[in-house]
């Protein structure tokens, strides 16, 4: 589709699709709740990196009020198979909002259940096999109630800590004992914390991470119960390592790489996102084994909020957990509450259905696995 093309999602709305970059850019600006990965710079890496393309919808309303939908499309043999804003392991995307006029209202850049329905509505009509929508956690409330009847609902707990307090009364106050006490013990390891933009020209952080991550998958496999030959293959076509160095060329000062390094070995490294009044933990890799003796992660953690909180970032993300896994329960320390949203997906196959089905039967095998092995080392 030419950036020139335009069609029509509903009575005097226009769509324009591949969203012209400045219209795109001028709803970042304009939008209190747009976060790193809804700008173009995440969704060109998202191309570069999977093959998808641009598919992005500029919907302009009667009124003049834009909205913005960072979209990717995955192809097969040259035919639009989906179309997804955006795909799993590529983090929030959802509509970014322009007023459409100078001076207007603050309620205008407020994402509503109305533009949600049109944007919905819109993407049922498109002739691919699914389309879905992962929006940012706090804004998912429009979107579960504007979704269609036959949509799949993917349900997610993400936890998020509010930073308005300010980092001091975050410590005093709102921190557990367990963060105050870790980060005073952390103290006399007398460890090296590095933080560094993305395109910084070091690199330390992004190399501390790929080695880091390679550690990493043993010890995941050992706990899921799988083979070690599955957990590289997947680890091989996720390439979290190249991931996060593309990530980070291509994000620059929006990507932060913080890095917690003890007598020279790295320790823990934390990637974060941000944008405006949102920063996201996106991606994190440690020895595990140093990581508990340093406490490495809790001052990774505290030096990141501090920095965001400092920066004027209100809303940071800590990411996805499982409810009352010990995942969640180490975010709460830090003062993260749970925030439920759903991400949304209209197939004319049942895709998510067979995705769960499978996902289910290597849960399975890989608890048998465990037993197993369990048996085996008694």
């Amino acid at each position: 589709m030419s950036p020139a093309e335009t069609t029509v999602a509903a009575a005097g709305v226009r769509v324009v699709s591949p969203a012209p970059r400045d219209a795109w850019r001028a709803a970042l600006a304009a939008d209190p709740h747009a976060v790193a990965t809804q700008t173009p710079e995440w969704l060109d890496c998202l191309c570069a990196r999977t093959g998808q393309v641009d598919a992005s919808r500029l919907y302009v309303r009667p009124d003049g009020r834009r909205l913005v939908l960072p979209l990717v499309a995955r192809r097969v043999a040259g035919v639009r198979v989906a179309e997804e804003s955006f795909p799993y392991g590529w983090g929030y995307g959802g509509v970014l909002v322009h007023p459409g006029a100078d001076g207007a209202a603050a309620r205008d850049t407020v994402l509503t259940e109305d533009d949600c329905r049109l944007v919905l509505a819109d993407l049922a009509r498109r002739p691919v096999v699914r389309t879905g929508v992962v929006p940012v956690s706090l804004a998912g409330g429009p979107w579960s109630a504007a979704a269609p009847v036959g949509a799949v609902r993917v349900p997610y707990r993400a936890q998020v800590i509010d930073l308005s307090p300010g980092y001091e009364q975050l410590w005093s106050t709102v921190f557990k004992r367990q963060v105050r006490n870790s980060v005073r013990k952390a103290e006399r390891f007398d460890l090296e914390v590095r933080r560094e933009r993305g395109d910084g020209p070091d690199g330390v952080g992004v190399r501390a991470f790929a080695q880091l991550y390679g550690q990493s998958v043993a010890r995941w496999a050992e706990q899921r119960g799988q083979p070690r030959w599955l957990a590289d293959r997947v680890a091989t076509s996720q390439d979290r390592p190249g991931q996060v160095a593309a990530v980070a060329a291509a994000l620059g000062e929006r990507c932060v790489v913080w890095s917690a390094h003890h007598e020279g070995r790295p320790v823990a490294v934390n990637v974060v996102l941000q944008h405006g009044a949102h920063a996201i933990g996106w991606l994190a890799a440690m020895d595990d084994a140093l990581a508990r003796q340093t406490l490495a992660t809790y001052v990774l953690h505290c030096r990141s909020l501090e920095a965001a909180a400092a920066e004027g970032v209100r809303w940071f993300h800590m990411g996805e957990s499982e409810p009352g896994s010990a995942p969640e329960r180490y975010k709460a320390y830090f003062g993260a509450r749970p925030v439920e949203y759903e991400a949304l997906r209209l197939e004319r196959l049942p895709l998510t259905r067979a995705d769960r089905a499978l996902r289910r039967a290597v849960a399975r095998a890989s608890e048998l696995n465990r037993r197993r092995k369990g048996q085996t080392d008694a």
